[in-house]
This record gives C-alpha cells, structure tokens and sequence, in this order.
C-alpha cells in the first residue's frame, strides 16, 4: 500500500503558486507510482541473491552495509 501525502496550500505561500490543487494532487500521484531504478534494482538482487556467485554476493552486501 502506498501513502500519499500532498500540501493544499493557498497559492500564496506555496512554491508552486501556478498550479491548481488538482494539477498538485495528480503530480503527487503519479511520482508515486514511478518506481526508481535504484529500488528495481535492490528488488532483483533480493529476488535472485542465490544466483549469484558467493564473491559477487559479498560484495555487494559489504558495500551495502558501508563495510
């Protein structure tokens, strides 16, 4: 489930005085929808950790864990 949040502010106060509520409301939406590479990625590797070879593996959770 993915939790959206949007500011309604008035026009006045907020950085993007030119857009109406619902053009905010549908902006918001949609980049919620958009995955990043990044977690598509981290998703993969998750899925398919034990094909890979132990070396690559290992490095990759040392560098993920900052080690």
């Amino acid at each position: 489930m993915t939790t959206m949040t949007t500011d309604f502010s008035s026009p006045g106060r907020s950085p993007q005085a030119g857009r109406s509520a619902w053009r905010q409301f549908l902006d918001s939406v949609s980049d919620a929808c958009t995955p990043r590479v990044e977690d598509e990625i981290a998703l993969y590797l998750a899925r398919h950790r034990d094909d890979l070879p132990p070396q690559v593996y290992i490095e990759l959770e040392r560098r993920r864990f900052g080690g």
